[in-house]
């Protein structure tokens, strides 16, 4: 970020949520011994964590539905394979809260109606701003396509580093890959196109 641009910041004003959050950080930072008298670098962590949370899960905490996208008909392209992939992502383990992101891939096979080369990305990056698990990332995704254009089928793929695994418990290679295969997809021609599309961008 340049140096002359400003991050702002939410006020945080006493009965505000963030101010609830952050004493409540500061108690449990207090409780593992995480203190500014030992760190003098700890004396606004809480308050830091609960304005990130804060910005990060609004989507969620706001109860937002997926975003609205773009449909038009599908003329040629009805019955053909479209894929969008190579799309970053990043979001939270639902258990731990600490992140994992990587590269998501979907593909669609369009009925009646085409969407935006942009709408994958779209409704990922909504999906992805909640507590999450990568299977059930990936499922929303799924869900949230099919929703918007009723397709033939609609597959998704993420290919992640799991920081659950990567920074606790028997830390480990966190690379996790998670696929959902929905509609004609589920077809062994279909499922192929899919998986040879796979091989074709997401080596390494």
């Amino acid at each position: 970020m340049p140096d002359n641009v400003q991050q702002t910041k939410p006020e945080i004003m006493e009965g505000d949520p963030l101010v609830t959050a952050a004493h409540a950080l500061h108690r449990m930072l207090a409780a593992l011994r995480l203190t500014p008298d030992r760190d003098a670098h700890l004396a606004r962590t809480a308050e830091n964590v609960a304005e990130f949370w804060a910005e990060f899960f609004a989507p969620f905490i706001a109860a937002q539905p997926p975003p609205v996208v773009a449909t038009f008909p599908a003329n040629e392209l009805a019955g053909q394979f479209v894929a969008v992939g190579g799309m970053s992502f990043h979001s939270m383990c639902v258990h731990h809260l600490t992140p994992f992101f990587g590269t998501a891939y979907v593909a669609y096979v369009p009925n009646e109606l085409g969407v935006g080369i942009g709408a994958p990305a779209k409704l990922l990056e909504h999906a992805a701003r909640r507590p999450q698990l990568q299977e059930r990332l990936a499922a929303d995704v799924a869900t949230a396509l099919e929703a918007a254009c009723r397709p033939h089928g609609v597959a998704v793929c993420l290919i992640a580093r799991q920081m659950c695994l990567e920074m606790r418990g028997i830390r480990v290679d966190g690379r996790v890959e998670s696929t959902v295969l929905r509609g004609c997809f589920q077809e062994a021609a279909w499922r192929d196109q899919f998986f040879n599309y796979l091989a074709r961008h997401a080596a390494g």
